[in-house]
Formats: C-alpha cells, structure tokens, sequence
C-alpha cells in the first residue's frame, strides 16, 4: 500500500444536537498531530486532502465543512478552488486586516463564499470590527463567565442580526445548558466528541506535470484541446482531474465518457483554479516509467479505436490502465472514486467489451505476444506494429520533454506558483 494520508474532522451540532458541520483540521500523522510551521501550508494541505484525495462527499456529505483561513490566502483567491456551496472559511478576528483583504472578503462574500469568524473576543469593541458585518457564522470561546453569555449574542446581533453564533470549545454539560439558554445556535467542543482522525492511502502526483500544467494554465487564451493534451500525458494527472468531477461539491453528479469529458465539464477556468492546487499537493515525484507507460498505453489505444467516437474513451482507458501500479492500489478499489463510464469501467476491470478488447491488444504489442495478437486481431499484426512503434516514439518525446522541463520548472517552479496564486 502507498503512504498514508490524514486529516481530523470534528462535528459541529445544531441545537437539536444534529450535526451542521465539520470543522476540517490538519494532522500530519497516525498519533493526530497538528504542529506546522506555516499555518498557511496547513490550510492549502486541508484543501488539498478535502478536494483531492478524499472528496468533500466523504469528508462532510450534504453538511458544512469548516476550513481555516489567513488573509493573505482570502487575497491569494485559492479558496476559487473549492465551490462556494458547503464551505466556510475560518479566519481569526485579531487577524490584522488591510484594505486589500477587506476588499477581497466584499468580493468573495459576492461569489457566494461564506466566512466565520474564529475565537471571538466578546470583550472588544465589536462595532469597530470589519469582519463581522461580513460574516456568516462567528464562534465564541465558552469560558466559566457563563452568566456573560445572553449580552455577547445580543452584542453580536445588535450588529449582524442574520449570523449564526457557534459556542466553542464546550466541554461540561453546565457550559452546553448554559450557551443553549443564551440563545447560541451551533455547538462544538469535547462535550460532544473530539476530532476524528481520518486515514487513507496517499495518491501522489508528479510534481513535474503539475507544474507544467499549471505554468499553462496562467495563458488567458489557452483552450480544451491543449488542456487535454496536458493532463492526457500523466496518468497521476489524469486520475486527480476526473477524481474532482467525482466531486459532488462541483453538482457534476454524471458518468463521463472520457477524458475530454471531464475537462469540458469542469470547465478552463475551474481546471485553472485547480491547477493551483495540484502544483501544491504534488509532494513526490510518480515513476517517470509509469508515465511514460501509461501515455504508451493511450496514444495507442486511441489509435486502434474502430470509431471516432470510441477514440476518447480508449484513450482514457490505456491512460488509466497503469493507474493501479502507481498507487499500490487494487484497480476495483480506485473505480470508486472515479465518474467513469460503465463501459470504461469494464474495460479497466478485464472486460471484454470494445474497449477492454483494445486495451487487451495493447497490453499484447507492449508485450510482443505474437501469438495472442494472431488470435486477437488476425492478420493486422504488421499494422499494429507500426502504431505501437509510432506509440512509444510519442511517448519516448514526451520522456524528452519531461526532461527538459524538471530543469526549467525546479528553477522556475516557486515563481509559476506565486503568479498562479496571484491570478486565480
């Protein structure tokens, strides 16, 4: 199995002791731990987990998911990564605030971006603060000056009468009667459960392809065509791309046919702002033979396709079919995360359908199995020859490429981000 993978997730109830939501928190390893260096890292790595490796429908289904946030990621606009819909952003209200952040919070809260404010102080000048005409959900801190708790909600509503108050950091049964008789609305703390430590197999990306697309997707005029050129020569790339229309954070809830598919779904602008964060998660380097097998595998199934309409779906099947030696995980097993047809399903599984036929014959010219290409394709043996060898000089190019752009990128990589971040 590949490496694991972590994040803590602790519920966030109504006043029926429903849950509202999640708050989704960083942890770097199996014993929970949370420490990081840069808070910002932490948030890009739970977005990153949210969107990319779990799926916001496993990690909050049809309920909030609460994310901390800084400033300087609000003005960076990453948050453009994940919809508006089911998320809010946590920032601290002793977070100094500059006019560019204000401004960029006026615009997020227009996108339909929601906002909490995170550990309010009820002693400050609440009138002066610039987050809370702004925000949707505030949290308080529940100390023992219980009887203090009816003023700080009518403080707060007396200036945003619709935000919803959050009692945090609950942790005794006179502490919940209390915020409960006070009139807060949503409840966390140890009272009710502390955070989850949620585990799965890490799905790495190569850092290489990532930044290349990325470094493509800052051009204004770029189109799908060179997008599908782009995530069509990685299957790592590939496999994140379709995972994120899996997403039912996106409303993409349909079955794709191919690679194109997705991309068209999702859109140039979406795949842009999801560019930003691929080139973050990627971590670790993928097998350069993986890749480099992987895109061997679609040039030529796209190729053998009987039918132009079938050349799509065959080439996202010979992309996808190295999908299991990448990460260590059984074929069935990464299915499910994906949107994919039935029919490419099957053919990724060992079916015998058109596709899984194509894909059987490719496996066979990579293998030079004469006597199988005999039986599955009879008397074609000299053209599919040609097609695989035009299939690997194809990707021997792309292996050139890669090259050249591990040099180029290691160099230019930090300042591809930093515009990418500056534009999204």
């Amino acid at each position: 199995m590949s490496d694991q993978i972590f994040v803590g997730r602790q519920p966030i109830l109504d006043r029926q002791r429903s849950t509202f939501g999640y708050e989704l928190l960083y942890r770097g390893g199996p014993n929970g731990g949370h420490s990081f260096d840069d808070p910002d890292d932490a948030t890009q790595s739970v977005i990153q987990r949210a969107l990319l490796d779990w799926g916001m429908e496993r990690l909050i289904g049809d309920r909030f998911g609460f994310i901390n946030a800084s400033p300087r990621l609000v003005e960076s606009g990453i948050y453009r990564a994940l919809p508006p819909e089911g998320i809010i952003f946590e920032l601290r209200e002793d977070e100094p605030l500059t006019d560019s952040t204000v401004e960029a919070l006026f615009n997020a809260k227009r996108e339909g971006y929601h906002f909490a404010i995170d550990n309010l102080n009820p002693h400050a000048e609440l009138e002066t603060s610039s987050l809370l005409p702004l925000a949707s959900v505030v949290k308080v801190e529940v100390s023992d000056e219980l009887d203090a708790l009816p003023a700080i909600v009518e403080n707060v509503r007396e200036i945003n009468a619709g935000i919803l108050i959050v009692a945090e950091k609950v942790e005794t049964m006179n502490q919940y009667a209390a915020a409960l008789d006070a009139g807060f609305d949503l409840f966390e703390g140890f009272y009710f459960a502390r955070p989850e430590l949620l585990s799965r197999g890490a799905r790495p990306l190569s850092s290489i392809s990532s930044l290349s697309l990325l470094a493509e997707m800052q051009r204004q005029d770029i189109e799908i065509d060179k997008v599908e050129e782009l995530v069509g020569t990685d299957p790592s790339l590939a496999y994140r791309l379709l995972g994120v229309v899996n997403s039912s954070a996106f409303g993409l809830d349909r079955r794709v046919e191919s690679l194109r598919h997705a991309i068209v779904l999702l859109g140039v602008a979406q795949v842009r702002r999801l560019a930003t964060v691929l080139a973050l998660s990627a971590a670790g380097d993928v097998s350069e033979e993986l890749i480099v097998l992987g895109a061997t595998r679609a040039r030529l199934a796209g190729e053998l396709a009987p039918r132009s309409d079938l050349a799509g779906p065959a080439f996202t099947v010979g992309l996808l079919s190295v999908t299991d030696s990448i990460y260590q995980t059984p074929m069935l097993e990464l299915l499910e995360e994906l949107p994919v047809s039935d029919t490419i399903q099957d053919a990724l599984l060992g079916g015998d359908s058109e596709l899984g036929q194509i894909l059987t014959i490719v496996k066979a010219c990579e293998s030079a199995d004469v006597e199988a290409l005999a039986h599955l394709a009879p008397g074609q043996l000299a053209d599919l020859s040609s097609a695989y060898a035009n299939a690997v000089e194809w990707a021997d190019g792309l292996r050139q490429q890669m090259t050249m752009r591990k040099s180029s990128l290691t160099l230019a990589g930090s300042s591809t981000l930093s515009a990418a971040m500056s534009n999204v």
